[in-house]
């Protein structure tokens, strides 16, 4: 560590602190890499409480100390990729258990946090992923405190409810599953942090952030920001008329295809789980939790329909006939089902009320959301009446479906500043430190 010299330096060698780092240093020399990575955290802020009551510390300059510190997590990245590249030490990493488990889920996380820049980072995201699985941990960051609800609870419905909440000073949304069977509060956030930490690697302006997780009365809850807009059924219910669709099915359509371009299959994509940010665009949410309904029995809801309601309606035919799990191309199929629902204003299907009706008719008949009479422009049906073609196989992927909307709807979209950016998530969880 080029850290720990200059720290010496700063001090000063006659300082009694110095023979105490000394000492550290020779302890720290000792430990193989994976204990050094486990410890990093320690380490560094084991020397800033050193420098901090140096009584040199005016010695010290903010851009001395930032450049050793990126000198050494450049130092720690590269023993991190050759950890993680190498069968025997990767298959050791997935070993740890316990508080060096913790330490090094925290030290990954930080490190993603840092920069959305990184090389390394599809390894690193994979590899704590992996650790979390293994070690049924996940890191300490995910876990807020301080939450203060906000009047009553605001929507819910067969498995889950959402209220609205303040942790320091930042209102939030609670999305709190409700326990089903006796089911074991640790085996539920096990289950959900995996979900959770795929979430938050994920930086994009059409994905609804996460902030972390809460155990509210014993029931453990996701945290985002909170959406005055609401969901973007809520949204297209009370829009005037002059709202600009076609940017609306641009956003959702920038936001699936980051998912898919990150081998992310959303699974229950419709208007329910898509918010509105404060500018009026389209951010996707839930993405990945509809595999947790299976699992624990519950569900997180956005509306005050109960239990799957409105989902049939979203549904590709190989989804309704078969134990086939969600893949692309059901993402595909229900994008073409929003987008009918932003264009006309109508549910899917708005005319059939018995959802089973609509199964047998999507499955026997190849039935779909009957055409409007003026769809303008044309070519946004064109493109709908692809994404939901019978056969998976036969309709576009995301990317394509980019292609064919980006010039026509682009010159169309209000380029205001998105409403986050890549840093947004780890900005707002610094005021939710418990200190």
């Amino acid at each position: 560590m080029s850290f720990v010299p200059y720290v010496l330096h700063t001090v000063g060698l006659n300082d009694g602190p110095s023979n105490e780092i000394a000492q550290f240093s020779k302890q720290w020399a000792q430990w193989d890499s994976l204990t050094s990575l486990a410890n990093y955290r320690f380490v560094v802020r084991l020397l800033f409480g050193y420098l901090e009551e140096s009584s040199n510390l005016h010695r010290a300059s903010a851009v001395d100390v930032s450049n050793r510190l990126s000198q050494d997590i450049t130092a720690v990245l590269n023993q991190i990729n050759s950890i993680l590249t190498d069968h025997a030490t990767y298959k050791q990493f997935l070993s740890c258990r316990g508080m060096v488990a913790q330490q090094l889920l925290d030290l990954l996380q930080d490190l993603l946090d840092s920069s959305h820049e990184l090389r390394s980072r599809p390894l690193i995201s994979k590899a704590l992923l992996r650790l979390s699985g293994e070690c049924g941990l996940h890191p300490t960051c995910f876990t807020l405190f301080g939450l203060k609800k906000v009047g009553q609870q605001v929507a819910g419905g067969g498995f889950g409810d959402i209220w609205k909440g303040l942790i320091g000073g930042q209102t939030v949304a609670v999305k709190s599953m409700r326990q089903f069977m006796d089911d074991d509060v640790r085996v539920s956030l096990k289950k959900l942090g995996r979900e959770a930490l795929i979430w938050r690697q994920f930086s994009h302006p059409n994905l609804l952030p996460f902030f972390g997780l809460y155990v509210l009365d014993n029931r453990p809850s996701l945290i985002s920001p909170w959406m005055d807009n609401g969901d973007l059924k809520n949204f297209l219910n009370n829009a005037s008329s002059n709202i600009n669709r076609r940017a609306l099915i641009a956003d959702v359509a920038k936001g699936l295809e980051y998912l898919h371009s990150n081998n992310v299959v959303h699974g229950d994509l419709k208007t329910v789980n898509i918010m509105v940010t404060p500018s009026g665009r389209a951010c996707i949410a839930d993405f990945g939790l509809s595999s947790i309904v299976d699992e624990l029995s519950l569900n997180i809801m956005f509306s005050s329909r109960s239990g799957w309601a409105g989902t049939v309606r979203y549904q590709a035919p190989e989804l309704l006939t078969s134990e086939r799990s969600s893949h692309f191309g059901s993402d595909v199929y229900a994008f073409a089902c929003v987008c009918y629902e932003i264009l006309t204003g109508k549910v899917p299907f708005f005319e059939i009320a018995n959802e089973m009706a609509i199964a047998i008719k999507v499955i026997n008949e190849g039935a779909r959301p009957s055409k409007p009479e003026v769809v303008s422009p044309e070519y946004l049906w064109l493109l709908v009446d692809d994404c939901w073609r019978q056969k998976a196989d036969e309709r576009p992927t995301t990317a394509i479906i980019l292609q064919r909307l980006r010039q026509p709807i682009e010159e169309t979209i209000d380029q205001s500043p998105p409403d986050w950016d890549n840093t947004y998530s780890h900005q707002i969880k610094e005021n939710f430190s418990p200190d």
